[in-house]
């Protein structure tokens, strides 16, 4: 499933490029509201893991006990700033299909969601709904409105204890102390020292009580 639009009147592509990251999270939030209405699950069951991963929580007396991947949205963006700016936004999402085919390293941390819920999913019905979704909240945001409680309240890793690449090579290690919803930072507390971090990538986790 795909997205592309250009700048321009009643675009929902805001004109600061700084907040282009907002399509992306809004496309996640669509996706994560069908799939859990397509499979029976309840509201936040399906969490977004920074930057770009939608993972599927086992909750156990509230609390998320682990997680494991089912998805993954990326976007694409080009001449920023001009009048032919453009952004492409991609989701890939295991609906179906054999996890334990996959490496194992890849099979300890995914799974489908046929896999996880135990039951069949309509990809049609999903597909479609999850269209309908992304509608109504790209009308949003080309009216400026961002739906930052919802992405925050999705947000899997707050609290934890994470190795994240910020360069090639470059890991820090922190505590996820929260997520910015006017950049999309992650906010992570190296050492007492907070520190907005706009991209990079969650190499390792250590979970404690994720609510």
């Amino acid at each position: 499933m795909s997205l592309a639009m250009r700048a321009g009147a009643g675009s929902p592509l805001p004109v600061d490029s700084d907040r282009w990251w907002r399509v992306a999270a809004e496309f996640s939030l669509a996706v994560a509201d069908a799939i859990e209405d397509a499979a029976g699950m309840q509201i936040g069951t399906v969490g977004l893991k920074w930057p770009n991963d939608l993972v599927v929580r086992n909750i156990e007396g509230g609390v998320t006990q682990s997680f494991r991947k089912v998805g993954g949205v990326l976007a694409e963006a080009g001449d920023a700033g001009s009048d032919a700016a453009w952004l492409i936004v991609g989701l890939g999402l295991n609906v179906r299909g054999d996890v334990a085919r996959l490496d194992p390293a890849l099979s300890a941390t995914a799974t489908s969601l046929e896999i996880a819920t135990g039951r069949p999913i309509d990809r049609e019905a999903l597909f479609t709904d999850a269209v309908a979704r992304l509608e109504g909240r790209l009308g949003a945001l080309a009216e400026g409105r961002f739906d930052v409680a919802n992405w925050r309240s999705r947000q899997l890793l707050e609290g934890c204890t994470v190795d994240l690449e910020v360069a090639a090579g470059e890991i820090v290690t922190g505590i996820v102390a929260g997520h910015d919803g006017a950049s999309g930072a992650l906010i992570l507390s190296v050492d007492g020292t907070e520190r907005a971090i706009l991209a990079g990538e969650v190499t390792k986790v250590v979970r404690i009580a994720i609510p």
